[in-house]
């Protein structure tokens, strides 16, 4: 089967280790991962351009700006990467050394790399001054003259590093949105220096799937998990099903870890950040997460996911139950965008069809 997503309990786990509060002087309710990222559609500029951020771990930080190239003006891509080292005890951010990437002398590029400094420390400062209680959102309108004047700053706190998720001008134009949110799976992943930004919902690939009139309606069940299916899908582990190289269903029972026993709505939240993350390769666009609270107090988590690499788009839907004995049962679908897209009601059944106790 294509890389379609399929879970990532280890990774999960193995990144715990790593964990840090990012951003110095911040407290963060969601603490960040080391190798998280963030991408955002900067419209401040004439020319198409993202602004990325990344955290390597408490001292260390990158800044990267890209603009493809324009034809018609024979204008080449712009890449320019700065690496930050910061003190980590101070209160306030201090950097104490930089490289620079891809920047000549001129002075288009002298002003970008200005512009990537005075984010860093803006963004910075400006998220200490607001409170983000819990996994929560806030707007916030400040004064911001990188940005031309007033404007609303919009928090999340599934967004890593800053929290910042958009920033929207007096008149209710987009200045600053966020395009896609990651996490680096080790020291050679190079999905952040590769990302060149995506335009609206990416078409996937034509494929052909064809639902079988033979088919019978069959239940699928792990650990007091189940839901129902047909005799289409074919049961390749104890906790996995495939529909051809359509779709594929796991369902895991994963255990609140002790460093979380006293906050066990926080191991809640921070699952539903990282569900809703990029892995190597694979970039999820956030313009289409969608995160819900269902009124039996699960919490049902959809996002799309795009591999510039091979043109692959997915559907996510995963659903995070608390089952009230220190354990989360957590249910993903994913599905390859064009078949769902066809097939939405098929989908959808069985979207609705899944219980957990």
């Amino acid at each position: 089967m294509q890389r379609i997503r399929a879970g990532f309990c280890c990774l999960l786990f193995a990144a715990m280790a790593a964990l840090a509060t990012a951003v110095p002087g911040v407290e963060q309710y969601i603490p960040d991962f080391s190798g998280e990222y963030v991408y955002y559609k900067d419209n401040t500029f004439k020319n198409e351009s993202i602004v990325g951020f990344v955290y390597y771990d408490e001292a260390t930080y990158a800044v990267r700006y890209y603009s493809p190239a324009v034809a018609a003006t024979k204008m080449p891509a712009k890449d320019i990467t700065i690496y930050f080292s910061v003190n980590p005890d101070k209160a306030v951010l201090e950097l104490t050394g930089e490289t620079v990437i891809g920047a000549s002398d001129e002075a288009e590029d002298i002003d970008i790399v200005n512009y990537l400094h005075d984010l860093f420390y803006e963004f910075s400062a400006r998220r200490r001054k607001v409170s983000l209680a819990g996994g929560g959102k806030l707007d916030d309108t400040q004064d911001f003259a990188q940005f031309g004047g007033s404007v609303k700053l919009s928090f999340d706190a599934r967004v890593p590093i800053f929290n910042l998720a958009a920033i929207t001008a007096a008149d209710g134009s987009s200045l600053f949105q966020l395009e896609t949110v990651g996490l680096l799976h080790d020291s050679v992943d190079t999905s952040f220096a590769d990302f060149k930004g995506v335009h609206g919902l990416p078409a996937d690939k034509k494929r052909t799937f064809t639902k079988s009139r033979s088919a019978k309606a069959a239940t699928l069940a792990f650990d007091g998990q189940q839901l129902a299916a047909d005799t289409m899908w074919t049961q390749n582990m104890e906790n996995l099903w495939l529909l051809g190289d359509s779709a594929l269903i796991t369902m895991n029972v994963v255990a609140v870890p002790e460093s979380f026993s006293a906050a066990p709505d926080l191991f809640r939240d921070l699952l539903v950040r990282k569900f809703s993350q990029g892995t190597t390769g694979s970039y999820a666009l956030w313009q289409y997460s969608q995160v819900k609270e269902e009124k039996n107090g699960s919490v049902s988590i959809t996002n799309v996911f795009y591999q510039p690499d091979n043109g692959d788009v997915t559907r996510d839907f995963k659903v995070l139950t608390n089952l009230g004995d220190g354990r989360y049962a957590y249910f993903t679908l994913t599905v390859f965008d064009s078949i769902y897209q066809k097939n939405k009601s098929y989908f959808n059944k069985i979207l609705k069809s899944y219980r957990a106790q």
